[in-house]
């Protein structure tokens, strides 16, 4: 591509922590967590997490997915 390389070349092009908004290299472990009320992820919740920044959202999914008419 033409623009390759025009801001550095070492930008990060895989999946970013959606907690700590960091890029998670391919050698670092990943969660997905999944929110019934946010199912594609617009409100923020729903992607893919470092496995660290995942146990809190995991947890909270966990009790509001088990809510049958959560309106979080």
């Amino acid at each position: 591509m033409p623009l390759d390389g025009m801001f550095g070349g070492d930008e990060p092009r895989g999946p970013w922590c959606a907690s700590c908004k960091a890029p998670i290299t391919p050698g670092q472990r990943r969660v997905r967590v999944q929110f019934d009320s946010d199912p594609h992820g617009f409100r923020g919740l729903t992607g893919v997490y470092h496995e660290a920044c995942s146990k809190p959202f995991a947890s909270l999914a966990h009790v509001i997915n088990l809510t049958k008419f959560s309106k979080f």
